[in-house]
């Protein structure tokens, strides 16, 4: 009787944080349709291994931050997979833009009116594993 009363206390309290969570999810969502997408860049040069999860990562945080977002791949002349796993994950949904390395200055200084966030790969204080 005891082990019942737990399963539903368990079941009600899992069903409690879930509208708390669908509703602080659609009160954000509803001011990220007020505001602009979140637009991530990512410069990558042989990042196979890792590619796959920094853009469901950002997939992830765009959802629940209730926003659309859009991910650019300037890739450096990648020798492995990387934009083979990238156009994988285009093809599977994920919006994905490629570009050429040399159109970063065009993203940095464009009249974009969206929030850009530049991530270098490359660079090991940005997450990069070279």
């Amino acid at each position: 009787m005891v082990a019942q009363l737990i399963w539903i206390a368990a079941v009600y309290g899992s069903a409690v944080a879930l509208v708390h969570i669908l509703q602080h999810r659609e009160r954000i969502r509803y001011a990220g349709r007020i505001s602009k997408r979140i637009h991530y860049i990512l410069i990558t040069r042989n990042h196979e291994a890792v590619i796959e999860g920094y853009i469901r990562m950002l997939a992830w945080r765009a959802f629940w931050a209730g926003r659309t977002y859009q991910v650019t791949l300037l890739d450096d002349e990648s020798r492995d997979g990387t934009v083979a796993v990238a156009a994988r994950l285009a093809r599977s949904g994920s919006l994905i833009e490629f570009a050429p390395l040399m159109q970063l200055y065009r993203y940095e200084d464009g009249p974009e009116p969206q929030r850009q966030t530049v991530i270098d790969l490359r660079m090991p204080g940005s997450g990069g594993s070279q």
